[in-house]
């Protein structure tokens, strides 16, 4: 987990002293795309761990990067360069620093292939 701190300037009779504005929490993962399938075996296919079925703009997250941004179901977060999607689902522990974006054409999730992004922290 990388953490970053963005400052703003705060002038005072002349002097700037940098304030801390905002921290953002970030990390790099591999991300895939997912449709049911393409990968199959799931019994409760098409359900995530939320309990709500999937749909596009989706995305389930390893339990380590959920750990480390502190997500919740429902959060949203951003993959830079891909867009804002929703945590609904999470992937089998032994999976580390992967997201995985449900697609409902198979044929795209084949395409869309593996791919290193970063990840922000929730979005208000």
């Amino acid at each position: 987990m990388k953490k970053i701190t963005i400052f703003c300037l705060l002038a005072l009779g002349g002097l700037f002293i940098p304030q801390p504005t905002m921290s953002v929490s970030m990390s790099i993962v591999t991300v895939t795309a997912y449709h049911p399938g393409v990968y199959g075996g799931h019994a409760q296919r098409g359900v995530t761990a939320s309990g709500m079925r999937v749909k596009e703009g989706m995305v389930a997250v390893s339990r380590d990067v959920e750990r480390t941004l502190s997500l919740d179901f429902g959060d949203r977060v951003l993959l830079h360069g891909l867009g804002v999607f929703e945590f609904h689902d999470r992937m089998n522990s032994r999976v580390r620093q992967k997201v995985d974006i449900f697609m409902k054409c198979k044929k795209k999730a084949r395409r869309f292939g593996v791919k290193r992004h970063v990840v922000l922290v929730k979005l208000a």
